[in-house]
């Protein structure tokens, strides 16, 4: 039955990323050329995912090695966002439902591995 609910779940996310890959409008400029495209948003949340399931499965702990440098590369988005020049030029650009996409990828990328560590974490305690 768990299995079937983690199909479920990896067929909803890959669902999501392929329907909210966003071309890019034929008037990009340098702002635009400087994030990254959805697609390559929702890979990053997929590849978070396997990446670590895989290693709780070898330790509880190892999902926290991938945390680091994933909550860095939120962060360096969001300030992007919040970069008074920077931000309106994407807002203008790319529209609020790429921020919304980023967002929502940010968050997804720093909850998966301290989730995964804590499913583990509980089955070995």
């Amino acid at each position: 039955m768990r299995r079937s609910r983690f199909d479920l779940a990896a067929a909803a996310l890959a669902f999501a990323a392929f329907a909210s890959m966003a071309a890019v409008p034929a008037h990009a400029t340098v702002i635009t050329e400087r994030e990254p495209p959805s697609a390559v948003l929702w890979l990053l949340v997929i590849g978070v995912a396997a990446l670590s399931w895989v290693m709780a499965c070898r330790r509880w702990w190892l999902p926290l090695a991938i945390w680091l440098p994933t909550a860095l590369f939120v962060s360096s988005l969001v300030a992007d966002f919040a970069d008074p020049v920077i931000g309106p030029a994407v807002r203008e650009e790319l529209g609020i439902a790429y921020i919304f996409q980023a967002d929502l990828v940010g968050a997804l990328v720093l909850v998966m591995p301290l989730m995964f560590a804590n499913i583990r974490f509980t089955r070995k305690g």
